[in-house]
């Protein structure tokens, strides 16, 4: 027994190694999930691989079949079949009705003759859907056996729902099974790959997403949590005046911090400030967005006197934007494990938190990835900025972040408060795992050249016992202007 390559993207590191051979895997799935195309990319990237390859299929047409649907994708190549690595072997129509032992000797004849390294059957369930229960049991278990001395790897391809799946014979005598679906999630069609057994080996757990491209079937391995790396003494400054004071002079490297606000209270101005400080001290970051694309957030540094366009084009800087609606979480972390690698970047601003939730179905998926990636970010050693945008002004109602405070090492809350009719924006540090910090909250102000953090609103009663209309007493206004 040996490993050999599943051909497809990203399926070798989830399985750890790919199949072993000899072998028998179920590609399980409904309708339109991909089984096929997983099928024939397997078999023309390992006939690539000089490996012979067998293709059984019970489709009237296979020849026109491949060239009008799978002469599409890149790794369809029709010199592989010129040359004899893959060999299509279809099944008519007499055999099938000849019953199961017609078509287990035809099958072996073909091998005897073939000699394949690896087979596929696309699809296994034509061949027994006139089946009863029993016989149909005694087929797949005779087939298997059989299968285990044509010492090759062997894919059988089968139409199931996941209930169904669970029920069928063929899943207890498989080696292997690999369920494709292509599920409805927040008004998208989402494809999942799970490996929900494979014998012998000890596959990475979970339903993985794909992508089916122009080359063919690209899976994206489920984000796995990371072991945090120890916390050190090394500060790294956020560049905004007065707040790195009340953090006990910046953040601590290689920790994640969430800031959380209203709209329009410096959410964005803080995370651009915090990473053109470090382009300025020589430490590429990225910026992630969702909402807000190079030109408008070039805008949003210029409007407090920071350089943003200078540093995006020497590579200081990178942007890396993505639509909401057609994200792939665990693609989308990939790329952008591949832009930290690239880059060496020491900084990453994630803007905001809520971009990943029309890719993931519930608010518990969403904290799940945020922790997942929080965690990833720190076994890279960089320091992360993730933005919260909450709709409650004051900031008291889901100061939590909805869930992610847990996974975040620091946490910034930004609100309104209310002084004599008007509203000042007010910082404030929550918590900062490892370090001590300010706990008291003070006024922020954002000017032409820059955001800073100025005296605190420690006297004001109404802001502390948590009533940001409350109007502070007489006392108070006159120490507050004395201090300004």
């Amino acid at each position: 027994m040996k490993y050999v390559s599943s051909g497809i993207p990203g399926l070798d590191d989830i399985l750890k190694g790919g199949f072993t051979r000899p072998s028998t895997v179920l590609i399980a799935g409904t309708a339109g999930a991909g089984k096929t195309t997983f099928a024939m990319q397997s078999v023309f990237n390992a006939a690539r691989n000089d490996e012979v390859c067998m293709y059984v299929t019970a489709l009237s047409e296979p020849v026109a079949m491949v060239n009008n649907f799978m002469s599409q994708f890149s790794f369809y190549n029709i010199s592989l079949l010129a040359r004899g690595n893959v060999k299509y072997v279809p099944v008519g129509i007499e055999i099938i009705n000849e019953g199961i032992g017609a078509f287990a000797s035809f099958i072996e004849d073909e091998i005897e003759n073939i000699k394949p390294d690896r087979i596929v059957i696309d699809p296994i369930t034509a061949i027994e859907m006139n089946l009863d229960q029993i016989t149909r049991r005694r087929f797949y278990y005779d087939l298997l056996m059989r299968m285990k001395c044509w010492n090759a790897l062997v894919l059988v391809t089968g139409e199931f729902n996941e209930e169904d799946l669970m029920k069928s014979e063929l899943s207890y005598v498989s080696d292997g099974i690999i369920y494709l679906s292509n599920d409805l999630k927040n008004e998208r069609r989402v494809r999942s790959l799970e490996v929900i057994k494979m014998r012998g080996q000890n596959p990475s757990s979970g339903k993985h997403t794909y992508s089916i491209t122009e080359d063919g079937i690209i899976v994206y391995q489920r984000v796995q949590s990371t072991p945090h790396k120890e916390y050190t003494n090394v500060r790294v400054p956020i560049g905004v005046a007065g707040l790195d004071e009340m953090c006990g002079g910046g953040l601590l490297c290689g920790t994640s911090t969430l800031i959380s606000g209203g709209s329009g209270t410096g959410k964005t101005l803080i995370s651009l400030q915090f990473i053109v400080e470090g382009a300025k001290k020589g430490e590429h970051g990225i910026i992630v967005s969702f909402e807000e694309d190079e030109e408008q957030l070039k805008a949003n540094a210029e409007s407090i006197g920071h350089e943003l366009g200078k540093y995006l084009e020497s590579g200081m800087i990178r942007i890396f934007y993505s639509n909401s609606s057609e994200l792939d979480a665990n693609a989308h972390i990939l790329q952008l494990e591949s832009m930290i690698e690239e880059m060496d970047a020491k900084r990453v601003v994630v803007d905001g938190i809520y971009g990943f939730q029309p890719a993931l179905e519930t608010s518990m998926e969403l904290r799940e990835h945020i922790h997942l990636l929080a965690n990833f970010l720190k076994s890279k050693n960089v320091t992360s900025l993730f933005i919260n945008e909450q709709t409650e002004l004051s900031g008291k109602l889901t100061i939590a972040g909805n869930g992610t405070s847990y996974a975040m090492d620091t946490i910034i809350l930004l609100r309104y408060v209310e002084i004599r009719s008007e509203f000042r924006k007010a910082i404030s540090v929550l918590k900062m795992r490892g370090s001590k910090h300010d706990k008291e909250i003070r006024e922020l102000e954002i000017g032409d050249e820059g955001i800073e953090v100025k005296l605190p609103f420690s006297d004001f009663s109404g802001i502390m016992s948590g009533n940001p209309t409350e109007t502070p007493g007489e006392a108070f206004v006159e120490a507050f202007k004395k201090r300004r």
